[in-house]
Parts: structure tokens; C-alpha cells; sequence
């Protein structure tokens, strides 16, 4: 086949056919860079409203649950101070009954309840000597158990075989927590 077209017509015409191709990319790019545009725009849209919703019962329900959380604690843990107040320890206070014992005297009898300790209670304590009672006095005195210390009597035991033949009364406080 033989080409009898003038070189110009030739060359206008290659010319025009890749501006054809030219133009038909462009528009694609351009079409492809709208639609990139717009899925972006849609996209974000919908994250963001996503987002919004997803945080707004999220932030409510956490705030309400550490609210309730945080007085629920607060609840229970000024239950267990109640409590821990109002415990009565009475290996504390036997012990303390006896640091407060001077030596040569020993307590007679001793019961504890509930109901012993903040009231008014009476002792009898078998001592070896009449003179303990002083000793004895300036002890309790001394210790944050006891509280109104009150001398009631001595009186001597009437059978001299006993080992402790003086008994003294006292009556004093027994403290339900001597350290608060």
C-alpha cells in the first residue's frame, strides 16, 4: 500500500489521533481522580460519624461504670471501717491485763464479753503483798487500755496456807480500742 497522503495531512493527522488518546487519558485521570476524591470524602464521612457514635455511649457508659465503680468502693470500704472500729480484740486486752499486773499478784477471775469493754468493770486480783495496789494503780494509770481506775478494798484471806493471802477490788474501764 502505497501512501499518498501529503506529509502534512500525514503528520496533522498522527497528530490528532494522540490527541484523541491524550484527551480520552485525561478525562480517565480525571474521572479516576474525582472518584478517588469523593471515596476518600465518603469514607471519612462515615468514619467519623462512626466515631462519634461509638464514642459518645462509650465515654457515657464509662464514666457512669467508674462512677458507680468508685462509689461502690467508697460504700464498702467505709462498711469495713465500721466494722474494724468496732472490733474488739481480746487477745489485745488480756494481754494488756497482764502487762498491767506488777509481779506478786495474780487476777482472780476474769470474763470478757462484748458488753466488758467501755463499761465500768470490777476485778479482784490475789497479791502476795498489801503494797501493790500502788504499783498496780500507777500501771493502769499508765496504760491506754484502762481508763477509771477506782479503788474499792483490800481484804486478807482468812487461811493462811494460800500463796496470795491479800485480795484487792478495783473497778476500772476496759478501753474497746486503746489505739485509736
Amino acid at each position: 500500500m502505497i501512501n499518498l497522503l501529503p506529509y502534512d495531512l500525514k503528520k496533522q493527522t498522527k497528530a490528532a489521533r494522540m490527541n484523541v488518546i491524550l484527551l480520552r487519558y485525561i478525562v480517565i485521570i480525571i474521572a479516576s481522580a474525582i472518584f478517588l476524591v469523593l471515596a476518600c470524602a465518603v469514607t471519612y464521612y462515615y468514619l467519623n460519624a462512626d466515631k462519634t457514635s461509638a464514642n459518645k455511649p462509650a465515654n457515657n457508659n464509662t464514666n457512669s461504670s467508674i462512677q458507680d465503680q468508685s462509689n461502690s468502693f467508697r460504700t464498702n470500704l467505709a462498711t469495713t471501717k465500721n466494722i474494724l472500729d468496732q472490733q474488739i480484740s481480746y487477745s489485745d486486752a488480756l494481754t494488756g491485763i497482764g502487762a498491767v499486773l506488777p509481779v506478786g499478784a495474780v487476777l482472780d477471775t476474769l470474763t470478757l464479753t462484748d458488753s466488758s469493754f467501755g463499761t465500768t468493770l470490777n476485778l479482784q486480783i490475789n497479791a502476795k503483798t498489801a503494797n501493790i495496789e500502788t504499783k498496780l494503780k500507777e500501771n493502769i494509770k499508765n496504760s491506754a487500755l484502762f481508763s477509771n481506775y477506782s479503788y474499792q478494798s483490800t481484804t486478807t484471806n482468812s487461811n493462811g496456807q494460800s500463796e496470795y493471802p491479800f485480795t484487792i477490788n478495783i473497778s476500772v474501764t476496759i478501753n474497746k480500742s486503746p489505739t485509736k
